[in-house]
């Protein structure tokens, strides 16, 4: 997926081969307040007031106790766009909103769009980071309402991709027990166990998250009672030693050094059962399509400001796994969330204390897939 200028006519294609757009003008100055706006008209419940049915600007204006004109200005830059369309004096919803922004929905991304007042801010400290090299660490700058903006931003991305990993990650049928690392809303824990019948899960997570995650939805809330939630913290809480079937970590990788990611890793192996699965679920660094590489380099740049690395290769999270005393198997590309994908390592059976066996790795199904180097 990429973003950029779209040219509609035949002398625009032709403008924009001969090098006459200001393509930087274009590329910075529209997307900026046409971001911006969405995240307005989210946030001042545009979107929501317009759900039940069209309204007049004035209705509009007075359900979102916001000034007429200003309002008309945000309602034409937002039906640019197609989030919103105007017939006779009367607005209603547009093709986007009616499929992502519409309340109550299952695909309501309301919640994302307003966790971008906080993702704003952080990207003001972009030129800082460039010249120091120092990331934000902003985990530990959140307030309760930021923990909570920012815990239900996260389960608006999990619900959408969850399905596919769900699916994609084949637990074994002896399973009963996973852990799920720093998914503090509890969808991902939840929607195993609603797959898979006998397992139960724990959520470890900082309690700040724990203390903000949004209740589950309710075509989860029967498998709630075998979903538990611990506090702590990834890399100093104890996993115990051969206690799990599964440990399943989205979107966290990136948020950690090298080292830090090293010695998880080892904590990891001895906390899984011989056959157990590590689901690595993150974004990746290297895309082999050409359409991919903006999104992952965009990403990777984000939480490389935001956090303490940015993404990582399939290899290098295969490397770790491999060095943990873990059978890698080869990566997998999610289809509902492009730049992520999966990196499951299996511990061998017969394994010891987080050390392969090595029978049991040369007869493993799945070829191991390593890598050296991982970046410092």
């Amino acid at each position: 997926m990429r973003v950029g200028i779209i040219a509609e006519t035949l002398l625009e294609r032709l403008a924009l081969a001969l090098g006459k757009i200001p393509e930087p003008i274009v590329e910075v100055f529209p997307p900026l307040v046409l971001a911006r706006s969405i995240m307005a008209g989210a946030q001042l419940g545009v979107f929501d007031a317009l759900t039940p049915g069209p309204l007049t600007l004035a209705a509009l204006a007075e359900a979102c106790h916001t000034e007429p004109r200003a309002t008309a200005a945000l309602l034409a830059t937002l039906a640019s766009a197609d989030y919103v369309a105007e017939t006779h004096g009367v607005w209603r919803l547009g093709p986007k909103a009616q499929r992502w922004l519409r309340a109550g929905s299952p695909a309501d991304l309301s919640a994302y769009i307003r966790y971008n007042y906080l993702q704003w801010d952080w990207l003001g400290d972009l030129e800082r980071f460039i010249q120091t090299g120092q990331p934000l660490a902003f985990h530990e700058r959140l307030s309760e309402a930021d923990w909570r903006q920012y815990e239900q931003g996260m389960a608006v991305i999990a619900r959408l991709v969850l399905p596919e990993v769900v699916w994609r990650v084949a637990v074994p049928p002896t399973a009963t027990t996973l852990l799920d690392i720093g998914g503090g809303h509890g969808l991902a824990a939840a929607r195993f166990c609603l797959r898979h019948p006998q397992l139960r899960a724990t959520v470890l997570d900082l309690p700040a998250a724990l203390e903000a995650a949004p209740p589950l939805p309710a075509d989860l809330a029967a498998v709630g009672e075998r979903v538990t939630r611990q506090p702590g913290d990834a890399l100093t809480a104890d996993l115990g030693d051969a206690a799990w079937d599964v440990i399943y970590m989205a979107n966290l990788l990136h948020h950690f050094d090298a080292p830090a990611i090293e010695a998880l890793a080892a904590r990891i192996s001895i906390a899984l059962r011989p056959g157990g699965l590590w689901v690595i679920q993150d974004g990746v660094r290297e895309q082999r399509r050409r359409s991919d590489r903006m999104s992952a380099a965009i990403g990777d740049l984000y939480f490389a400001l935001t956090s303490a690395s940015g993404f990582w290769t399939f290899a290098e999270m295969a490397d770790w796994q491999a060095q943990a005393g873990l059978t890698p198997r080869r990566p997998i590309r999610l289809l509902t969330a492009p730049g992520q994908g999966l990196q499951i390592g299996v511990k061998p059976r017969g394994a010891v204390d987080g050390q392969p066996a090595a029978a049991a790795i040369s007869a493993a199904s799945d070829a191991p897939v390593l890598a050296t180097g991982a970046r410092q």
